[in-house]
């Protein structure tokens, strides 16, 4: 049965949720060993509970920590074509359990601080334990931030526009705005069009159309709630408010697909 299909029906059943729960068990118990020999090999390396881990990411504890060390990487190097990152304050919007925020120190150091916020409370709490010298807010599904306006000279979120309703798309989009100064840079991960393969054919008219492609019957915010979105969409949600800086399409390789970048400045 086609994937789309499939969850579509599950949606309709409301068992996306416990669909999701047996994947996650099904993926601890194939990962035990792998996840076994790292965490021997690390012992000095904080690692989230599993379902944390497993609920931000993936339950790979070496594609956890390597991986989100080249991801920090990869958002040092995409701000730094449009920021200068010397004593800047950056955000990391929807943080999860710190798998990216807790490398930046030491991949852009420079005076830089650092912010991460999310909405899981169990997160915010495990990152507040074992992170020291970085900041930890607790958000709430909606806006606002516990920031003040203009706090931020760099935000990032990374697939989280990803698993927002089209309200929670514009609410986000405006907080993250007022909390950014001006002439700040915004970076954002999102599903382009390369994620059409995967659609339904309903799907896809919506998302050619221009419009969001929305799968829900499932808790806003959480990993299995998806949203697709169309650059014109995107366009239209960026307005005047925001040069776009650079949009990167992502790209289909077989059977993965990577997300579009959107990099932009606040005006």
């Amino acid at each position: 049965m086609n994937k789309a299909l499939l969850t579509t029906l599950l949606r309709r059943a409301s068992l996306m949720h416990a669909a999701d729960r047996v994947r996650y068990g099904l993926l601890r118990y194939r990962n035990r060993r792998p996840n076994q020999a790292f965490r021997a090999a690390h012992p000095a390396v904080a690692l989230p509970p599993d379902y944390l881990m497993y609920e931000s990411f993936q339950l790979n504890y070496r594609k956890y920590y390597e991986g989100g060390r080249e991801t920090a990487e990869w958002v040092r190097d995409h701000l730094a074509r449009h920021l200068a990152l010397q004593n800047q304050h950056i955000l990391d919007w929807g943080c999860g359990p710190a798998r990216v925020i807790r490398h930046l120190p030491a991949v852009v150091g420079q005076g830089c601080r650092y912010t991460g916020t999310d909405y899981n409370a169990r997160s915010i709490e495990w990152c507040r334990q074992q992170l020291p010298g970085i900041g930890f807010l607790l958000n709430g599904l909606n806006p606002p931030l516990q920031a003040a306006a203009a706090t931020f000279d760099a935000v990032y979120g990374i697939s989280i526009f990803t698993h927002l309703s089209a309200a929670g798309h514009q609410r986000w989009y405006d907080e993250l705005l007022r909390v950014t100064r001006a002439g700040g840079v915004l970076l954002f991960t999102t599903h382009g069009a390369a994620f059409r393969a995967i659609m339904t054919d309903a799907e896809r008219a919506t998302f050619d159309a221009g419009q969001l492609v929305i799968r829900s019957n499932v808790d806003e915010g959480h990993r299995v709630f998806a949203a697709f979105q169309p650059p014109v969409y995107l366009q239209a949600l960026f307005g005047q408010q925001c040069e776009v800086l650079e949009h990167i399409p992502g790209e289909r390789q077989g059977a993965a697909a990577s997300q579009d970048v959107w990099l932009l400045r606040k005006m």
